[in-house]
């Protein structure tokens, strides 16, 4: 009906009494009659540092840290950036942010361009398997079609107005462009589960001017209003719709990679009713966007438990039908929801968060997504990252090819991925702990997995039913994903340190 924006038939899950009523038992209450989200995986980004690692001599080394299932943490998605083709753009102020881009100038491809980013693409494959799910996402459109021949927004001032760097002409350009990226790896043998053309489009991505009139940037992007990412999907879902990629290989065009996850009244959500809203202003513009899409990717950053629960009020009310997948997070250092900004604001000469503060608030973030928003998939920043910020989940050097050094995040993002596989699907638990998160899942293969996230400092213990053999895994300020604890089928003391996550398998 025109006026009502959303869709006609909501989806709901049901609740679970038993759990909603475990409180401070520290009993863990399972209850696998109430099911919710099935699970696509866990992943990272390789940007902006396959380019690099994919050169040196221990690049498998450092890729089996993310995706090796024995050594590492057993990552099972991998976000492949195909770059827009600013290499030797020294307006982008870090070197590593300078991406190829297999569409060359006089409109040819070259497929043997970015080759370290995708030899590191081909070992995390060997690592995971051929199972590897593959997203490839773009920053910006290639520089041969942006407006201004750079891979973001030319300069402005504070008070200009945001444009995007991307003429509506060149949309189909830009589609196929993405179309035929897909087709190549797909090709080459690689599971190519979606295609995504915006990155957090409610952003500038505009260069800023320098006291001497120069310009800077720190890396692609472009900006689109929300009139424009609906007209560039449309184009996108054309091109894709039907095509032999879907009809093959299950390949889908992704919407729409939002900055945030946000409720009513927000950028977020204002997007969301443009592109897939019933309202009179759109319903005969993105019929077929509605139609096509069945996920929303959102990031996680500048949201907090209220804002995600609030857009998971939005969301179910009016856009039900559509899983929600959490594509990309890290701790930012201006962002105070991260749950570690007090610590962050106090290192004055900045911080890697290598502490188990830090892996224990990002486990934190993971539960909220998968638990309040259903998140089918969980995706953190980047996989490796250099100098000193806490975006990375493994640390290296460039002068030092063989330091290497791995954070809590990693270890503690690990409880999840290695052992909730694609297909699982979560099932309602409690950890009946106050301080204590938990989720539960059900994996192809029959067995259950507990995760929980201790967020306090004090140790605790929650007793747990297993009705087969168990195993515990835990990442503490202590342990690095260690087995802490195996036992027979029957009732359990699971211990859970202070500041931990543990993971328990039966």
């Amino acid at each position: 009906m025109l006026g009502v924006v959303g869709m006609e038939e909501k989806r709901s899950y049901d609740e679970s009494k038993a759990v909603n009523e475990n409180i401070n038992t520290n009993v863990t209450v399972i209850d696998d009659l109430v099911s919710y989200q099935n699970i696509n995986g866990f992943g990272a980004s390789a940007c902006w540092w396959s380019q690099d690692v994919g050169k040196w001599e221990n690049s498998k080394e450092i890729l089996s840290y993310l995706y090796d299932k024995e050594k590492g943490i057993g990552l099972n998605v991998y976000r492949y950036n195909i770059g827009a083709g600013s290499k030797g753009d020294e307006h982008i102020l870090t070197e590593n942010r300078r991406t190829e881009c297999f569409l060359q100038a006089d409109g040819s491809y070259d497929f043997t361009s970015d080759a370290a980013a995708q030899k590191c693409l081909a070992q995390a494959r060997e690592l995971a398997g051929d199972d590897l799910r593959v997203t490839l996402f773009a920053n910006s459109p290639p520089v041969s079609m942006t407006k201004n021949g750079l891979g973001y927004g030319s300069a402005i001032k504070e008070d200009e107005p945001w444009v995007t760097n991307l003429d509506a002409s060149n949309y189909q350009p830009f589609a196929d462009y993405c179309y035929n990226v897909a087709e190549h790896f797909v090709n080459e043998g690689y599971k190519v589960t979606d295609v995504s053309p915006i990155n957090e489009p409610q952003y500038s991505w505009a260069a800023w001017y320098n006291e001497d009139g120069t310009f800077s940037v720190n890396q692609e992007g472009c900006h689109y209003s929300k009139t424009e990412a609906r007209d560039l999907y449309n184009v996108m879902v054309d091109k894709f719709s039907g095509s032999d990629l879907e009809k093959n290989n299950g390949v889908k065009v992704s919407m729409f990679e939002s900055g945030s996850m946000e409720g009513e009244g927000s950028s977020c959500m204002a997007y969301m009713d443009c592109i897939l809203g019933k309202g009179p202003k759109y319903v005969f513009k993105n019929k077929d966007l509605r139609d096509y899409f069945n996920n929303v990717s959102m990031h996680s950053y500048w949201s907090s438990t209220d804002t995600k629960k609030d857009a998971a009020k939005y969301l179910a009310d009016k856009y039900s039908k559509y899983n929600i997948t959490a594509t990309e997070y890290c701790q930012m250092t201006n962002d105070e929801n991260t749950g570690v900004f007090d610590l962050i604001s106090k290192e004055e000469n900045g911080t890697n968060g290598m502490g188990i503060e830090y892996g224990v608030a990002m486990a934190k973030v993971i539960v909220d997504d998968l638990t309040i928003l259903n998140a089918n998939e969980w995706d953190w920043w980047l996989g490796c990252s250099y100098g000193v910020y806490p975006d990375g989940l493994v640390y290296i050097n460039a002068d030092n090819h063989n330091d290497i050094q791995t954070s809590k995040r990693l270890w503690c993002l690990g409880n999840f991925s290695k052992f909730i596989r694609e297909g699982a699907v979560r099932i309602a638990c409690s950890s009946g702990v106050d301080g204590v998160e938990s989720c539960a899942f059900i994996n192809p293969d029959d067995t259950t997995t507990v995760v929980y996230v201790n967020t306090t400092n004090r140790d605790t213990v929650t007793k747990l039913s297993a009705d087969k053999d168990y195993s515990v895994y835990t990442t503490s300020e202590k342990y690095d994903l260690e087995n802490t604890a195996n036992g027979k089928a029957g009732d359990a003391d699971i211990q859970i340190p202070a500041m931990s996550v543990v993971t328990v398998k039966f």
